[in-house]
């Protein structure tokens, strides 16, 4: 699959792992980034690009850099591959509808009160 049929499974995918970071309650500057994010405040461009996140962010980083330098090529390979096949899946699970998790509750619209008619009422301070 090329990188544009993924996109949906990867637009999914990130939906649900920021959904995941807003319910972090061990770090509340990743679970606000998040909220960020999915309200579409701010990028991840702009994340990157500030100091706001680099405390939070930065333990995942080293992490991230001590699984790469210490896993070999194959290892490597086998997760992109991985990788390749979760977001191929969330792309079909897209295209066939599958929704992303529960729907939302809809509240009934209540209707407004009909207004009294006034039309026959006086204004004029005798009238109180």
């Amino acid at each position: 699959m090329t990188e544009t049929e993924l996109r949906p499974g990867m637009d999914r995918h990130q939906r649900q792992l920021l959904k995941k970071l807003v319910a972090n309650e061990q770090s509340p500057a990743l679970a606000e980034m998040a909220k960020e994010l999915l309200a579409g405040r701010t990028t991840p461009a702009q994340i990157l690009n500030s100091r706001a996140y680099d405390e939070a962010l930065g333990a995942g980083a080293e992490a991230l850099s001590s699984w790469y330098a210490t896993t070999s090529d194959e290892e490597k390979q086998a997760q992109a591959e991985k990788g390749q096949a979760e977001l191929a899946r969330l792309a079909e699970d897209e295209l066939a509808g599958v929704p992303d998790g529960p729907e939302p509750v809809k509240k009934p619209v209540k209707e407004p009160e009909p207004d009294e008619d006034m039309t026959e009422q006086t204004w004029s301070r005798d009238s109180w």
